[in-house]
């Protein structure tokens, strides 16, 4: 089922255009998209996505840090990026009149950074620092411990930012060797959303794009054997944090849909079992939640809370019960339907920008190389039933895949058994 408005042309040199055009909008978001995430970084390489997409914003020969700066701020643009897993984006959002200037300095900062090694060495700083206020946060260190455990020595499963010794290791020659392995024209996605025609986005990237070449070579991906395991990391904080969790669903899996129901009944609201019976019938966490993380070839399910240390034991044997529970007696059909809506909600709502939009369908894109409709998911969405849910948990709340994590003052966990 296609979304209407939405239109597709793949370049000679094999880099795609995804747009939507919502005349309704005064804004246009657009959006450069990468097959480059920190699961394609190379043994010595861990954070070296994250400090690429730094340093696409020090400047270009045509343009110094202050000017890239300088111009979207004129007429009340932004300007951004993100690394992801599997992915980096690179973005600018305008009123659609000054879509020009957004694709003048997006794609020059994309195209051209100068990394310069006097700036690459003044980043190294900040970076490093960033490493230090994140493990300073065990509430964000702990997802970090949890991927690393569950995944083992899988590039996913490595931290975004890097080790201290990786990002200090970095040189000049380093960013321009990933560059040229993975910044290939056949892995870029150019989306845009909002009053904008396909045409104009075409001619564009025809122009600026248009002695882009080479092709990124397919790299076989391996998938991570999960199987149990404990790990207890002992570090000095008020609270103890801890991660429990097993494999999930992939992206490309029918299953993900099974899985984001489940995820909303067991943690992923405030009505959800877990946060009422950890935090409002005991008061045992202020945050407990799950979250589901589905990449491209596999998946991980997980719940995260933070608790005293003499709670820790209550709180996995309370998880662990809802696991049991969701196995055995799955969910209510009450249950069933206000999920259903929950996500149905969810989705619209946070598809009504078009910087939504345009990260929406350049998402669709990179993993099943067309936009899924809203439409089609709802459809896939309704026809969900109780035994989904039931031979969905069965599959994954199973002891052998069960991984928990614990950071903080604490020396000993009970087992886990489901």
């Amino acid at each position: 089922m296609k979304i209407p408005n939405v239109e597709k042309t793949i370049l000679d040199n094999g880099l795609t255009i995804v747009t939507e055009n919502i005349q309704s909008l005064r804004s246009v978001a657009l959006g450069l998209v990468v097959g480059a995430g920190s699961g394609d970084e190379l043994q010595g390489e861990e954070g070296l996505t994250h400090f690429i997409e730094h340093m696409a914003f020090k400047g270009t020969p045509k343009r110094s840090a202050f000017q890239i700066a300088k111009e979207l701020d004129a007429v009340g643009g932004k300007l951004n990026a993100y690394t992801s897993k599997e992915y980096t984006v690179y973005y600018s959002v305008v009123l659609d009149r000054h879509i020009n200037i957004a694709s003048d300095v997006l794609t020059d900062i994309f195209l051209n950074p100068s990394l310069k090694e006097e700036d690459i060495q003044m980043e190294k700083g900040v970076i490093l620092e960033e490493i230090n206020m994140y493990e300073d946060a065990p509430d964000d260190l702990i997802h970090d411990l949890f991927m690393q455990t569950i995944l083992h020595a899988h590039p996913i499963g490595k931290s975004t930012l890097g080790t201290k010794k990786s990002v200090s290791g970095f040189s000049r020659e380093s960013f321009l060797k990933y560059r040229d392995r993975l910044y290939k024209p056949n892995n870029v996605i150019v989306s845009a959303a909002g009053d904008v025609k396909h045409l104009d986005v075409i001619k564009m990237a025809e122009s600026v794009f248009g002695q882009f070449n080479g092709k990124k070579e397919a790299v076989k991906s391996f998938i991570p054997q999960i199987k149990s395991e404990t790990k207890l990391q002992n570090k000095k904080t008020e609270q103890v944090h801890l991660c429990l969790g097993t494999k999930g669903v992939s992206q490309m899996e029918d299953d993900r849909y099974v899985l984001s129901i489940l995820d909303t009944i067991l943690g992923g609201s405030m009505s959800s079992w877990l946060f009422q019976e950890v935090r409002e019938k005991r008061g045992l966490a202020y945050s407990i939640y799950s979250t589901a993380q589905p990449f491209r070839d596999f998946g991980v399910f997980y719940v995260y809370a933070g608790t005293e240390k003499k709670n820790v034991d209550q709180v996995i044997f309370l998880i662990l019960e809802q696991f049991k529970k969701m196995k055995k007696e799955g969910i209510s059909s009450e249950e069933l339907s206000r999920a259903k809506e929950h996500l149905k909600g969810g989705l619209v709502l946070g598809l009504e920008s078009s910087s939504a939009r345009m990260s929406y369908i350049a998402k669709s894109e990179f993993f099943h190389k067309r936009a899924i409709s809203v439409e089609e998911i709802f459809e896939n969405i309704d026809k969900i039933s109780q035994k989904d849910i039931i031979s969905l948990a069965e599959k994954i709340f199973d002891e052998e895949y069960l991984n928990l994590v614990v950071l903080g003052d604490v020396e000993s966990v009970q087992g886990i058994k489901v």
